[in-house]
């Protein structure tokens, strides 16, 4: 009976270590339309959830600004912010609600509620309602860095070896990317990591665009002259 009651308590012990907590994270992220709504910031409802978190003391950003260099390979080191209604006849009620990179919860607020009958008035107020309890816990960063996990990027499949291509590419490891080299050598393009490993950024002396794996293959997608363009590459990682 003993050893069954310390065997619970050491689960009890590692899973409260586990656990993650809002101040393991410095940076907040808070989308520029949240799923009930019809429209993007809706009663103000992301300006007032984006000031609540920079008044907790977060540094708030919303999910189309860019962020910080420091931050913008890793994405497990943000905490997405998100507002849900909660089904109510007689009053307006939401809560907030904290997830990880991997969209696993680690936190929610009470829920906030306002009988006001007028919906620009009600969702603000219940906002800020729910954001009291939030308040009343305080927050502090305490320095925690997450970091997502390697992941591979596989070379794509060709009939022909890569040293046999004249117009195969090399990729050379920089900071949150790569640069594409010619057997020149000659930097063509840089890439940047983005939160999906099948999808990089693109920059180069003359375009801006953006790398995907499709079907095992990589492609080029950029503008000239206002016309999309799509191009095969050839890369060896």
């Amino acid at each position: 009976m003993k050893k069954n009651i310390l065997i619970l308590f050491l689960f009890a012990s590692l899973s409260a270590l586990a656990q993650k907590s809002l101040n393991d994270y410095k940076y907040a992220i808070v989308p520029v339309k949240f799923a009930f709504a019809s429209e993007e910031n809706e009663y103000r409802l992301n300006t007032i959830t984006k000031f609540n978190l920079t008044k907790m003391g977060f540094e708030a950003f919303y999910d189309n600004e860019n962020l910080p260099l420091e931050t913008a390979g890793e994405r497990c080191s943000r905490v997405f912010v998100n507002v849900e209604t909660v089904s109510s006849l007689l009053s307006t009620k939401l809560v907030v609600v904290f997830k990880d990179c991997e969209n696993k919860e680690i936190k929610r607020s009470e829920v906030g509620s306002s009988k006001t009958k007028e919906y620009k008035l009600a969702y603000p107020e219940a906002l800020n309602n729910a954001f009291k309890s939030l308040f009343a816990m305080g927050y502090n960063y305490n320095g925690t860095v997450y970091k997502a996990a390697p992941q591979k990027v596989e070379t794509p499949k060709s009939s022909v070896e890569p040293e046999d291509t004249p117009n195969m590419l090399f990729a050379q490891p920089i900071s949150n990317g790569y640069q594409l080299i010619d057997k020149t050598p000659k930097v063509v393009f840089k890439i940047f990591k983005t939160s999906h490993p099948d999808y990089f950024t693109v920059q180069s002396e003359t375009i801006n665009g953006a790398l995907i794996r499709k079907n095992n293959e990589w492609i080029l997608e950029y503008y000239k002259d206002d016309k999309p363009v799509s191009e095969k590459l050839l890369i060896k990682f």
